[in-house]
């Protein structure tokens, strides 16, 4: 899934981890103490990214009966969504600007989901870091405000790999 933020592929992963309906959703997202910290999604955006991925095929939708009450609207991924999922969790960012907040997430529902799967996307991101890394030393400047921008955005991502390395080695530890 391409997506600009990674909101939807939150939803999506974690209705792949089982399906609900989207309230319980609101709740898990608020009760998730490290998806919170990363990236926040208000109840009211939830539906909106239900609809949103359910107009894109990624998830369907079943009526729950309920003994007291009405009945609920269950969400549950599709294969296209469970593919598109794989891809986006299989994905490194190509810019640093993504850092925080896709990298990030992407990193941890990985993680969730199997250890060797994060250990495998953050191989590849720190490869792609790295490469940019190297890149931008070669750069030069003639603008010293740009230039201070440039050596704040390097140092950035030297922080992010040095953040992806503690992840791997959790990601190994409980892959173990």
């Amino acid at each position: 899934m391409q997506a600009s933020w990674p909101s939807e592929n939150i939803v999506l992963a974690l209705l792949c981890e089982r399906p609900m309906h989207g309230y319980e959703l609101a709740q898990c997202v608020k009760s998730d103490e490290a998806l919170h910290a990363i990236w926040r999604i208000e109840r009211s955006e939830i539906y909106f990214l239900l609809g949103k991925l359910a107009k894109s095929g990624y998830i369907i939708e079943r009526a729950q009966e309920q003994v007291n009450g009405p009945s609920r609207t269950i969400f549950e991924p599709t294969a296209a969504g469970r593919s598109a999922l794989e891809a986006w969790l299989r994905t490194p960012d190509l810019h640093p600007r993504n850092l925080r907040t896709s990298l990030l997430a992407r990193a941890y529902l990985a993680l969730r989901r199997d250890p060797g799967l994060a250990i495998e996307l953050i191989d590849t991101q720190k490869g792609y870091l790295a490469e940019w890394l190297a890149q931008e030393r070669e750069r030069t400047f003639a603008d010293p405000v740009v230039a201070l921008v440039r050596r704040v955005r390097a140092a950035q991502v030297e922080a992010t790999i040095d953040a992806l390395n503690e992840l791997r080695q959790l990601a190994a530890s409980r892959s173990a």
